[in-house]
């Protein structure tokens, strides 16, 4: 569970926690607050899933010469990238008070 940084109630779950960005807010359970993720650390804490995709997307394309697996091959980066990116985005990308206008 994950403190809400205005209440430090623990309301938040691992998977909540997961589907939110840097454009989506979740109401605490607790106070009712909105609460987000910063910019650059959600986006520093992605860059895994996009060079596997894009890895998978070249090296597989490449080797096979077929632009049918190499989409199967960019698929497996991405499943590969998220299992690399949901710790790093746990461990790495925490809850905050959203500010006004959307960037944090």
């Amino acid at each position: 569970m994950y403190e809400c940084p205005w209440c430090t109630h623990k309301s938040f779950s691992f998977w909540q926690k997961q589907s939110l960005g840097p454009n989506r807010t979740l109401r605490c359970g607790n106070c009712r607050r909105h609460v987000s993720v910063p910019w650059g650390r959600a986006h520093l804490a992605a860059i895994p899933l996009f060079l596997c995709a894009v890895a998978g997307l070249w090296f597989i394309g490449d080797a096979f010469n077929s632009k049918l697996i190499a989409l199967a091959g960019a698929f497996a980066g991405v499943a590969i990238g998220m299992v690399l990116t949901m710790p790093l985005y746990h461990a790495f990308v925490p809850l905050v008070k959203p500010h006004a206008g959307g960037r944090k």
